[in-house]
């Protein structure tokens, strides 16, 4: 990256290697970063002045949004301004495709439109706030471990950062042609891309290539790119077809592609299903809870009694049954510990690999990454949920106008109305049930849903609170206590360990009496977050049972 490593270690990030024009790092909190500078002299040297690049990197910092990658923060030094974004580890969209193409598999439609959808939900976010993108291509196209796609590397701010003498590679294959025209960008410019991208997807390679730039330019400026197979649905071949015509004023807005009949079926079955993987999310983050219990309960007989861990209820379990399918890395309990040899029927771990074991920073990472991939994907549900309230009164909009049209006093439908309602005639119960909602009840939904997902933001944060605690408190508490209670009550504990339960271990008053030991204080916040998550999902699919179910449509 060329910068000097003490200004970021300043800032407490730690170099990890060298991302073409940017730079992983380690933050002081064991998270992984993404660095990139901005050269503030060259910036003055060229006329846009510091506070353009402020002004860029303020638009960049303040967008929140499910798929947009998360810029975290900027600082300065006398030659650069540094931009720390998010670190998506799940690679991007080229590579996805590049893999594709040589197993010679097609992407299937379902995974074709989930992913092209969310990037035009991102889009349509961002021309809202009257921002583009600018270098919409799949190597701008990012997931994060857990699978979220994510928009990222906009042109604007690339251009900034890219060093001298560097280009960019393969983008002008994305480019419309009103920019090969000499006109400005705008956010029609980005549905082209938009159109590449899905053409892409769809064929496993590029919609305009050429041996030279002399002769992709001529098929970019007439729109002319190989047709497509039969076998690809109508919606997709006319969504493709409507994204890449070369008078942007005839290509739809972003919020019109959501819009469109077939789309708001796809996503309403699409919410139906995320709030069925997250209940299974849940079931998991329990069983978390009842393995720590098992191994808090393990550890404490195994310390007062000089006994071992059964593998049956202790960490082995819950390793290789609960925590291996969704922790993200390195396994939670296992991870820097040295838990021991396992011998058979057990293994050996004293106090102290426990007491190990709960301070190690990369447990408290791998629990937290389990709350964050259900964050992050119950609030792309709820944008979802915005986005088929806001079509479907759309919809019913368009449906009015036509009768109007039809009417001798009416008036002619907008273009907007004709690309959003485009066959909604020839569907005559889809024109029922958008004639009989009651929209005021659906649009409801909406704002109910951004509500459900308030909440929710208030249990995680208190979720990450109590994470900190447990980690930073364990020590000293859990040992303490073990070792006053083996030194004063060991033969009487002994003989109540042989009887008692788990959950009865930390308590002889009673399931309501608050727990002592951190553990099982921790285990007791992660299944109220679980009741609590779960209530809200349960609400997000009472909120879809409003939304009416529109037909599906291949026309």
């Amino acid at each position: 990256m060329g910068s000097s490593p003490s200004t970021l270690e300043r800032h407490g990030y730690t170099v990890v290697r060298e991302l073409g024009q940017a730079v992983l790092v380690n933050s002081k909190d064991g998270d992984q970063c993404v660095i990139k500078k901005i050269n503030l002299r060259e910036e003055t040297g060229k006329g846009s002045g510091n506070t353009d690049v402020c002004d860029a990197v303020e638009t960049l910092l303040g967008l929140s949004h499910p798929h947009i990658v998360k810029h975290k923060t900027a600082f300065a030094d006398d030659e650069y301004m540094y931009i720390v974004s998010e670190y998506c580890s799940g690679g991007d969209l080229y590579q996805k495709i590049k893999e594709q193409s040589e197993k010679r598999e097609a992407f299937s439609e379902e995974q074709i439109l989930d992913w092209i959808l969310k990037i035009c939900m991102a889009l349509k976010y961002l021309h809202d706030l009257n921002v583009q993108h600018g270098d919409l291509q799949p190597k701008n196209i990012f997931f994060t471990e857990y699978g979220m796609i994510r928009l990222g590397e906009f042109g604007e701010f690339n251009e900034r950062a890219r060093q001298a003498g560097s280009t960019k590679d393969g983008a002008l294959s994305y480019i419309s042609p009103e920019i090969l025209d000499g006109k400005t960008h705008d956010e029609k410019s980005d549905i082209w891309a938009l159109g590449c991208v899905l053409y892409e997807l769809c064929m496993l390679k590029s919609a305009f290539s050429a041996e030279s730039t002399v002769k992709l330019i001529p098929k970019i400026l007439n729109g002319s790119y190989p047709p497509l197979p039969h076998n690809i649905s109508h919606n997709l071949q006319q969504l493709i077809e409507e994204t890449l015509q070369t008078d942007p004023g005839k290509r739809p807005l972003a919020g019109e592609i959501i819009w469109k009949p077939f789309v708001l079926s796809f996503l309403t079955a699409r919410s139906e299903k995320s709030i069925d993987e997250l209940n299974d999310n849940l079931v998991k983050l329990r069983a978390l809870a009842d393995g720590l219990e098992k191994v808090h309960y393990g550890a404490t007989v195994g310390s007062l009694t000089g006994g071992v861990i059964g593998a049956a209820g202790g960490i082995t379990s819950i390793v290789g049954l609960i925590l291996a399918p969704f922790t993200l890395g390195a396994s939670l309990i296992v991870t820097g510990v040295g838990v021991g040899v396992a011998v058979a029927g057990g293994a050996t771990a004293g106090i102290s690999n426990i007491t190990n074991m709960v301070n190690q920073s990369t447990d408290r990472k791998n629990i937290r990454s389990i709350i964050l991939e259900f964050q992050e994907k119950m609030n792309s549900v709820v944008i979802c949920l915005q986005h088929i309230t806001e079509g479907m009164e759309e919809l019913k909009h368009q449906i009015s106008l036509k009768n109007e049209q039809q009417s001798p006093s009416g008036g002619t439908i907008v273009k907007v109305g004709t690309r959003v309602s485009r066959g909604l005639g020839a569907v005559p119960e889809l024109v029922r049930l958008l004639q009989v909602a009651n929209m005021g009840k659906v649009a409801a939904q909406a704002a109910r849903a951004v509500r459900v997902a308030e909440v929710a933001t208030g249990v995680f944060s208190a979720f990450f609170v109590a994470l900190d605690v447990f980690f930073i408190a364990m020590d000293a508490k859990e040992i303490h206590n073990i070792r006053t209670t083996k030194a004063s009550e060991a033969d009487d504990m002994k003989s109540k360990l042989v009887l008692q339960s788990p959950e009865a271990t930390d308590s002889d008053s009673g399931a309501d009496q608050e727990p002592k030991s951190e553990t099982m204080k921790f285990v007791k916040k992660i299944r109220e977050t679980a009741d609590e998550l779960q209530m809200s999902l349960d609400e997000l699919k009472e909120i879809i049972s409003f939304i009416p179910k529109l037909p599906d449509i291949d026309a």
